[in-house]
């Protein structure tokens, strides 16, 4: 078409054929209020990241009103013979709880890190937060962004207290290192605590519920 100009005379109009895909009982359509009747629970495990279920498709209908929310999809799946639906908030914004995490930033704290750190009081995606339980001496947690995935997990409250009241000896950095390393391994660092968040897993799940295709309900 380079060099030619669309004109009334050259214009053609032609028909797409497109495939509405429509969520069913039976032979009758879903309507909002089934929907709102499936039980609510996730799709993505909480250890691998990878899928409890298999996931039928999507569904543009928010029904918790969270249309203004950050991003998200709504998904329909199947766990034995019962149908769920779940809402899957995208990398970026998940805020994925996972035991991972709040292990690798008790590390953090182990090596040094406090309130004071620029990684902890600074703003924007890379800030990581620790904050305290509703009650005191109560486990606390932390959320993060780690290779482009936010991460959400418990921290306990003796690095609650080292990180928020800015004290730090090395007496006490390797007592909080002994606490890290009997849950993650005698040769455990920040570092290889970081490799066994399921980053790649969490990406590769997300990716295939937003490929799912769109499912219709009746209003």
């Amino acid at each position: 078409m380079t060099g030619k100009q669309l004109t009334p005379q050259n214009a053609t109009i032609t028909t797409a054929s497109i495939q509405v895909q429509a969520l069913t009982i039976g032979k009758k359509q879903v309507t909002l209020a089934v929907f709102r009747q499936l039980e609510d629970e996730d799709i993505i495990k909480p250890l691998d990241a990878g899928l409890v279920g298999d996931p039928w498709g999507r569904v543009n209908y928010h029904p918790d009103k969270c249309a203004e929310d950050k991003e998200h999809i709504h998904v329909v799946w199947q766990r034995g013979d019962e149908l769920r639906r779940a809402t899957v908030y995208a990398p970026s914004v998940a805020a994925y709880k996972h035991p991972t995490a709040g292990l690798y930033v008790e590390a953090l704290i182990a090596e040094g890190l406090d309130h004071t750190d620029p990684r902890a009081n600074g703003a924007g995606v890379g800030r990581i937060q620790v904050v305290k339980a509703g009650r005191e001496g109560g486990v606390g947690f932390t959320r993060f962004t780690y290779q482009g995935v936010q991460f959400h997990g418990p921290v306990r409250s003796e690095f609650l207290s080292v990180f928020h009241n800015h004290y730090f000896r090395r007496d006490q950095g390797e007592t909080l290192w002994q606490r890290v390393r009997h849950v993650a391994g005698p040769d455990a660092t920040s570092e290889s605590i970081a490799a066994g968040l399921p980053v790649l897993a969490f990406n590769t799940s997300w990716q295939q519920l937003k490929g799912l295709p769109q499912l219709f309900i009746a209003v």
